[in-house]
């Protein structure tokens, strides 16, 4: 999207984007952030991964323009790897979008992508702008030793300029900086490019969005100045703690650090004796620890300091799900309508990695 935006110059990197307050309708529904953003730049709209201002500047672009970059870019079609079965993913025709589709499809929502093509996706920018054919076998050796194939890389397409691909690696590299939602993703000694995920998935039964699983994810490439290596890691369904940024990013970041030493790619940065590699048990410690609550829902903490149990009681799902997801605490829904119970209780200690659910029923 970002890339798209500044490619067509509909968006400049100084301009400043209104994102509400964290509240925004569009099409009939409402498009929320996980924090209050009042007004961001393009690339603090990356850093911290605000639906919004993605929502904004997807109207900008308009859907025709989206839609065709989102195809130049590989989605909705084969990558051509070199293996059997490849799915195409599902990314509709712009004629059937609603204007709710254009704002979800602008945030990544409303389309489906294969690993194989985000990872693509991303090398693109990686590349200076353009899409290369992927692969997994090199060449093919015969009984006697002679080369019988031999693949070599291949441009696809170029699919936005230089300059963009450079300032959107940039605005890429922003989200592992202090503030943004990959820190946990550094790897000590290389700056690091990227971008989390956090999707929901699809109900197989209901065909609408589930309201407890996710896919966690985190995509990135390095040395950011000169990249030797993309990697996309997701996460199907992960236990306690949802976000990509806290469950896929330090995976990312312990993966690339040995990749690195494996293809001797040298660091291009000092290595601070602080800059070690994130501690799993630690990240979801602080995942579970209390922050700002909003305002409507007060969460308050115990003499440990471990948060309590909110008062949901008449809340609704989208009520519940962004004092939790404020507070980065994972919740498990059961029914639809309005809350009726919950566990913990109101004001209840919430015990590191205690079950927390809360069950909803229609309205009388």
């Amino acid at each position: 999207l970002m890339a798209a935006a500044l490619n067509e110059a509909v968006v400049s990197t100084s301009q400043k984007i209104d994102c509400e307050g964290g509240r925004y309708r569009v099409g009939g529904r409402n498009i929320h952030d996980h924090k209050k953003y009042q007004k961001l730049t393009p690339a603090e709209i990356i850093k911290y991964s605000s639906n919004i201002g993605s929502a904004k500047i997807g109207k900008m672009l308009e859907r025709k323009a989206l839609y065709s970059y989102l195809r130049d870019f590989g989605f909705g079609q084969r990558t051509g790897i070199d293996l059997p079965g490849e799915a195409v993913g599902l990314l509709r025709a712009p004629n059937k979008w609603f204007e709710a589709d254009l704002a979800n499809i602008s945030f990544g929502q409303g389309v489906s992508v294969t690993p194989i093509q985000l990872a693509t996706a991303v090398s693109t920018i990686a590349n200076g702008g353009y899409l290369m054919e992927p692969y997994v076998v090199e060449r093919v050796v015969d009984s006697q030793g002679q080369i019988s194939h031999q693949n070599q890389p291949r441009v696809v397409r170029k699919v936005i300029a230089r300059d963009v691909a450079q300032t959107v690696t940039r605005m890429m590299e922003m989200t592992t900086e202090d503030g943004g939602t990959a820190t946990h993703a550094r790897v000590p000694g290389f700056r690091v490019a990227g971008k989390t995920g956090t999707a929901q998935k699809v109900d197989a039964v209901t065909g609408t969005y589930s309201v407890d699983k996710r896919v966690a994810s985190f995509v990135g490439f390095l040395p950011a100045e000169d990249p030797k290596l993309v990697m996309l890691v997701s996460i199907d369904e992960p236990y306690k703690v949802v976000y990509g940024g806290l469950t896929a990013a330090p995976v990312f970041s312990r993966i690339a650090a040995q990749a690195m030493q494996y293809l001797k790619v040298q660091p291009s940065e000092i290595i601070k004796a602080e800059d070690t590699l994130p501690s799993l048990d630690q990240i979801f410690v602080e995942a579970m620890a209390p922050e700002r609550p909003l305002e409507q829902t007060v969460v308050n903490s115990d003499s440990t300091g471990g948060p309590q149990m909110p008062n949901f009681d008449g809340l609704s799902y989208r009520q519940v799900l962004e004092v939790m997801e404020e507070k980065q605490l994972n919740v498990s829904f059961r029914g639809r309508g309005r809350v009726v119970e919950q566990s913990p209780g109101p004001g209840v200690a919430i015990p590191y990695g205690a079950p927390v659910w809360v069950r909803l029923s229609p309205p009388s």
